[in-house]
């Protein structure tokens, strides 16, 4: 169905832009970031620096609200589930199976890191593999679903695309 096709497509691009740039909130210093910049009242100061500028730009990004992140991964997994069930055009499974793959690793990618992030017992330890994989390779995660959004956009009528 084209639905899916183009869901498939947006939702992998969404995803690898989370993955890429938006910040890793299981780190321990990610959550420290400044609410605000506070502007000096003398004339000299009124300027905003490269610096204060980037800080700006990361507290209002979309890609750093969790509530946003939650929404994205869900919709990624169960778009990538329905790109393994239903197939745009060619064999069924195989057709598209590199941005349906994408689509899961990248969601369950968003998703561990809003589950370990948002749990609040210490006794709660992500396994190391699990960990090493999702979690720590998170941008190599992104650049798998941006290949795969593009390629499958590029070559929608591919075989294994």
């Amino acid at each position: 169905m084209e639905q899916f096709y183009c869901l498939s497509v947006v939702m992998n691009v969404m995803a690898a832009l989370i993955l890429m740039y938006g910040i890793d909130f299981t780190r321990e210093n990610a959550g420290n970031l400044p609410e605000t910049v506070e502007k000096k009242s003398s004339r000299k100061s009124t300027r905003t620096t490269v610096k204060e500028k980037k800080e700006l730009s990361i507290d209002s990004n979309l890609l750093n609200k969790k509530s946003f992140r939650l929404i994205v991964g869900i919709a990624v997994v169960v778009v990538g589930l329905m790109k393994v069930l239903s197939v745009y055009e060619g064999i069924p499974i195989i057709g598209d199976l590199l941005p349906a793959v994408a689509g899961l690793a990248g969601g369950a990618s968003i998703l561990l890191e809003y589950y370990v992030t948002s749990t609040s017992s210490d006794d709660f330890e992500l396994a190391d593999n699990v960990k090493a994989v999702f979690i720590d390779s998170r941008k190599y995660i992104g650049v798998l679903c941006l290949v795969a959004a593009v390629l499958h956009f590029v070559f929608p009528g591919a075989l294994l695309l």
